[in-house]
């Protein structure tokens, strides 16, 4: 079954490229497209099943990654991947602390946009490589951590998680907040808490942003972190 996918940019020809390119990438699923962030938020009122959607950061109704942030706050449980002709560092990685699970710059070539958006639909996160870099040259601590994270295994199974903690860093990794993560684990917040810090231990980071640039760069995939029934 293809994915539900809402396409928010008030471009139409972007609309018409990410709505032929998701087409191509997954024949099966629906692209409902709308120009501002107060159609978006109609819209995912209306249906609250979408799968993705797809944000640009310069929507005539809101500043920048406000928008972003007020998707995250009134639907967190719908994953928000930015595509943006933005390609600062420090915004790409405000994005991805605010809750985004990926982000796009529409300065990529179109085979580029395209891998990028296969890697989404499989359950990776992209980061583009500026991005990392940033990371990288940042604080000492945060460089070590992320060094140290990105020597280990690609099998998420590898990293000595229990498996609720498991199912802890697939939330982490979708954006979520330790109160969504409460909601949809049915445990109490301070159990989330301590499993939140057993799974930035395991990454050897220091935070939700450096574990999902981290997960990034070794290549851990959403897909294969199942997470368990709730109770």
């Amino acid at each position: 079954m293809g994915q539900k996918i809402l396409v928010v940019d008030d471009h139409p020809l972007m609309r018409d490229a990410i709505r032929s390119t998701v087409a191509m990438l997954e024949p099966n699923s629906s692209v409902e497209s709308v120009a501002s962030l107060l159609e978006a938020k109609g819209r995912l009122r209306e249906v609250p099943s979408f799968d993705l959607t797809l944000l640009d950061l310069g929507l005539p109704d809101c500043n920048g990654i406000d928008g972003l942030q007020a998707l995250r706050e009134e639907f967190p449980e719908c994953p928000v991947v930015v595509m943006s002709a933005e390609i600062e560092a420090g915004t790409i990685l405000k994005c991805i602390d605010l809750g985004a699970c990926g982000y796009i710059p529409k300065t990529l070539h179109a085979d580029a946009v395209m891998n990028a958006l296969r890697l989404v639909a499989a359950g990776d996160i992209y980061i583009p490589h500026q991005a990392l870099t940033a990371a990288k040259n940042g604080p000492k601590s945060a460089n070590s951590a992320l060094g140290r994270a990105a020597a280990r295994s690609t099998d998420p199974r590898d990293l000595g998680l229990t498996d609720r903690q498991l199912d802890v860093l697939r939330l982490i990794l979708k954006g979520f907040s330790n109160k969504i993560i409460c909601r949809q684990l049915k445990l109490a917040e301070g159990t989330i808490k301590v499993h939140v810090s057993a799974v930035l231990r395991a990454l050897g980071v220091r935070n939700r942003t450096q574990a999902i640039i981290a997960a990034s760069e070794i290549g851990l995939k959403l897909s294969e972190i199942d997470c368990q029934p709730s109770g």
